[in-house]
Parts: structure tokens; sequence; C-alpha cells
């Protein structure tokens, strides 16, 4: 089997200083930079797109600020508990 890699090869470089202070010459995307030099993630920009980030992010749930009032509550009970012991 023979690829036709021609296409890939006149797609435009990327062109970004690498370490060694060559350009890059991976091919470009749509930006003009490749995979590697594209640039950080302006992240979800609408609301909707925010909360679909939030809820991912959400793996169990355990240091969320209802988690976290629900374990001061028990802190509060056993410390009254414990108060309540010693008095009887």
């Amino acid at each position: 089997m023979s690829w036709d890699l021609t296409a890939a090869r006149l797609a435009p470089r990327c062109g970004a200083k690498t370490r060694a202070g060559t350009p890059c010459a991976a091919a470009g995307m749509a930006n003009g930079r490749c995979k590697m030099h594209g640039g950080k993630s302006t992240g979800p920009r609408t609301a909707e797109g925010i909360e679909r980030i939030r809820a991912a992010r959400m793996k169990h749930g355990m240091f969320s600020g209802e988690m976290r009032e629900l374990r001061a509550l028990i802190r509060e009970l056993k410390a009254e508990q414990k108060v309540l012991r010693e008095k009887a």
C-alpha cells in the first residue's frame, strides 16, 4: 500500500521558535501553529459552558461546600455528645 503524503508535505508549517532556536517544522493548524505551539485554551465563554466544566470537574463531592458544612455539623454534634456523656 502506498500512501500519498503530498498534501501533508505541502501544508503550511508552524514556524514557532523551538528550544534549539530553529523554526518548528510541524504542520500548522487553522490558527497557524501546530498542536504543540497552538497556545493555551481561553476556556468556556458562556454561562452554560462554565457550568458544564464545573460539573465535569466534580468527581465525588468530598470537598464541596455542602459536605464541608455536613462535616462541621457532625463535629459539633460529637462535641455536644461528649459533653453530655461527661455530665451523666
